[in-house]
């Protein structure tokens, strides 16, 4: 298995947290990648342009990498990003349900089939960017009346990421 510190970069680029030149970076620096993830893997790493169009198939072949190695962790890594951003509260939780819905409907299983209940029932709250754009009473008042929806996400939220937690321990 990958070591935690390399399955951590990949995830992170895969999803877009680190950004390409400072991907590359770590590449070319990181003298205990090649070992890891084998000659063929980090000599295509290495010769990626990170620049350039060679950065969406770079980021492939870091989730081929992680599926060989650890199946499933992209995925689970994924949802975990967005419970973690929607347990944190603010303005995260509705844009989360709807990317845990989205991920669901493109065949993340483990996702449990209440966040999609959930997002029915929110469907017509607006999101953050379309705030300007209410009158600021009917606003107020749409909001006040999710606030139970809110806290029922947030609650399935946090169970649904003990859940991960517990059962992939060694996930980053």
């Amino acid at each position: 298995m990958l070591s935690k510190p390399i399955r951590t970069q990949l995830a992170r680029f895969c999803v877009g947290e680190v950004d390409p030149q400072t991907f590359e970076s770590w590449v070319c620096e990181d003298a205990g990648i090649e070992g890891e993830l084998g000659h063929g893997v980090y000599l295509d790493l290495v010769a990626a342009d990170y620049q350039g169009r060679d950065v969406g198939g770079a980021r492939e072949l870091c989730e081929r990498v992680l599926d060989d190695h650890c199946p499933g962790m992209l995925k689970r890594y994924r949802v975990t990003r967005i419970l973690e951003s929607m347990i944190r509260g603010g303005s995260a939780l509705l844009p989360g349900l709807r990317q845990l819905v989205e991920l669901y409907h493109n065949g993340y299983e483990f996702i449990p089939i209440d966040f999609v209940g959930h997002e029915s029932e929110t469907d017509s709250i607006p999101g953050p960017q379309t705030y300007h754009l209410w009158d600021p009473t009917a606003l107020a008042r749409v909001l006040s009346e999710s606030l139970p929806y809110q806290e029922e996400i947030r609650k399935d939220a946090i169970a649904l990421l003990k859940d991960l937690r517990r059962r992939y321990p060694d996930d980053v």
